[in-house]
């Protein structure tokens, strides 16, 4: 029962990571409300946390935009009592398209659900937080803001924002008692996205252990920045993602000890 007590906003928690930081904070005895653009999806995962003895609590809303974010902080004031603990920043889309096709109206839409929702909130709740002594806000953000991929060019540079907005946030928001996180997801297997078996295969070569992750992996990282035993830590990064980002090139084990890397091959020349 590490949030035994306290209160927490999750966006997009009607699905994916979302749902299942919402279920996991929620058996850590926190009162979850769960923001996301589609009500049905949310009131689910909301009778789901009931039916385990848990507290949550749903709530519509499209927080790309400043009406629908203070919709949400409303309807927070009046479920929580004035008082917030935790936001989890996880709303956002997942987009996939090469650089040269990229639409003008797809960059947009990107930037407003996955970026723009992220500072609406975030400013919201540490107004909220502020005010009240404290708290804490992680937002999560991708590996594919650390790194340059193909067909990321809208997605990464919102993560990539994401994580730079989790610094600057720190260094103004820690003098009010308010720590603030990102966490980096790798190749999470949600279901919400799919890919060819080409992409699963070259992922999967460059993951140190060998899976993609979960959203539990994710949650479990969400608890612990949320909890007292992250009390010192803000203004970080951290990466959930197998290794994915530590990786360069991965060899067989058995090649790697028995092929001596300084003896000349004569074969090739200088």
């Amino acid at each position: 029962m590490r949030l035994e007590g306290k209160t927490a906003i999750v966006t997009g928690g009607g699905r994916g990571i979302g749902r299942e930081i919402s279920r996991r904070f929620a058996a850590e005895g926190a009162h979850v409300l769960l923001a996301d653009i589609d009500g049905e999806r949310a009131e689910a995962a909301a009778q789901e946390i009931g039916g385990a003895g848990g507290q949550a609590t749903p709530c519509t809303a499209d927080l790309g935009r400043p009406d629908g974010a203070q919709h949400v902080f409303e309807h927070a004031k009046a479920c929580f009592g004035g008082r917030l603990d935790i936001l989890i920043n996880n709303a956002g889309i997942a987009h996939h398209g090469a650089f040269l096709e990229l639409s003008f109206e797809d960059w947009e839409r990107v930037l407003r659900n996955n970026l723009t929702s992220a500072f609406l909130c975030a400013q919201g709740a540490a107004r909220i937080m502020a005010a009240n002594g404290g708290g804490r806000i992680v937002n999560i953000g991708s590996i594919s803001g650390q790194r340059g991929s193909y067909g990321r060019t809208a997605y990464g540079v919102t993560k990539a924002g994401i994580h730079q907005m989790t610094r600057i946030m720190a260094v103004e928001l820690g003098p009010r008692g308010i720590a603030v996180n990102a966490i980096a997801p790798g190749p999470i297997d949600t279901g919400i996205t799919s890919m060819g078996p080409d992409q699963e295969r070259r992922y999967l070569e460059r993951i140190p252990l060998e899976r993609f992750g979960h959203a539990r992996d994710v949650a479990g990282a969400a608890l612990f920045l949320s909890s007292d035993e992250a009390a010192y830590l803000t203004g970080s990064v951290v990466n959930v993602d197998g290794g994915f980002d530590a990786a360069g090139l991965i060899f067989s084990y058995t090649e790697l000890t028995t092929v001596k890397s300084d003896v000349r091959d004569p074969s090739k020349s200088d």
